[in-house]
């Protein structure tokens, strides 16, 4: 598989999930899509994902319960849930107990959740961009020190032969 990032749609709605994957056949993603949770996590279980984004309402699990199972077992996907429903109990669940990043609503605008998705991932690759450039002034201050160290040494080395 390519750098690709990989969004996966959990939804119990076939016509939700065509609809999702006709909308980002022309982005920049490899889109998976299952019908259930239990489905999703055998996905997941069977590849990498960067993002999931499940609908909150489907029969035998919901969404929170699909998350945060996904949260448990694959704790590097992001997390997003998507609900036709303005229940607020069902928002603070899935922050709390999937952990999501993002809370979306049914019906959704096209160009917002495609936005999002891109947004999610820019900032992404910007956090890991940051990161790398940390990890690099830190070895290098590393590197300077042990150089620091190793002429004080031989300073002090010098001194106690004179």
């Amino acid at each position: 598989m390519s750098n690709k990032k990989t969004v996966l749609f959990v939804d119990d709605e076939s016509s939700v999930l065509n609809t999702l994957k006709r909308l980002f056949r022309h982005e920049k993603y490899h889109v998976f899509t299952a019908i259930s949770g239990t489905e999703g996590l055998k996905i997941l279980d069977e590849m990498a994902v960067d993002l999931v984004i499940s609908d909150q309402r489907m029969p035998h699990m919901n969404g929170v319960e699909f998350l945060q199972q996904v949260r448990e077992k694959h704790p590097a996907t992001a997390r997003m849930i998507m609900s036709g429903y303005a229940d607020i109990e069902a928002v603070i669940n899935a922050v709390n107990m999937g952990s999501i990043c993002h809370f979306l609503t049914k019906p959704w605008d096209n160009d917002e959740l495609k936005q999002i998705v891109c947004d999610y991932f820019i900032n992404v690759f910007r956090s890991t961009a940051k990161i790398d450039e940390q990890n690099k002034i830190s070895q290098q201050l590393h590197l300077t020190v042990f150089e620091q160290k190793v002429e004080i040494d031989f300073l002090k080395d010098q001194l106690n032969h004179q």
